[in-house]
């Protein structure tokens, strides 16, 4: 049994091509630079109102119970943020080796010595671990689901026009 397959091309055939083809110009590259930039932006301000991407507060810390704030004692974590934009995909994270712990929640054992030792309101504490709440700051929050939304549909529509 033969089967046959009929396209017909109906309407302005020759605007959709130039469409396709202009959309063959967008540049992707600066479309992920700008989604990675708003992406940093969002993530540090997390840190300024601590909350995680789904805006839930952070479990406070013994430094935000003693009236400062979480995760935001010298801002070395938060201005570690940072986009790397590719023409295929943008990556937001960080280098700072705390960064795991916090965005986890994981256990800190002591590695060179029997105890760990730190102050706690001016009083020095010697124990083997500290299980650390989690903490997430990296994350697509609704906000920036819409956001790149915004970016993409707006980039696009240039790129048609």
């Amino acid at each position: 049994m033969a089967s046959t397959l009929t396209i017909e091309k109906i309407g302005d055939w020759k605007r959709f091509e130039k469409s396709l083809h202009r959309l063959r110009q967008l540049n992707f590259l600066g479309m992920y630079q700008e989604i990675g930039e708003a992406m940093v932006t969002s993530t540090r301000l997390r840190f300024r109102e601590g909350v995680d991407p789904e805006g839930k507060s952070w479990p406070p810390s013994l430094r935000a119970q003693s009236g400062g704030q979480t995760l935001r004692d010298t801002g070395l974590l938060a201005n570690s943020i940072h986009a790397q934009a590719r023409t295929n995909a943008v990556e937001i994270g960080t280098n700072d080796k705390r960064a795991r712990v916090h965005q986890e929640g994981l256990e800190i054992r002591a590695k060179r010595a029997r105890f760990l030792r730190f102050q706690v309101d001016g009083t020095w504490v010697q124990v083997r671990k500290v299980q650390m709440p989690r903490r997430a700051f990296l994350g697509i929050s609704e906000d920036d689901q819409r956001e790149i939304e915004s970016i993409v549909n707006r980039r696009i529509e240039e790129a048609l026009s």
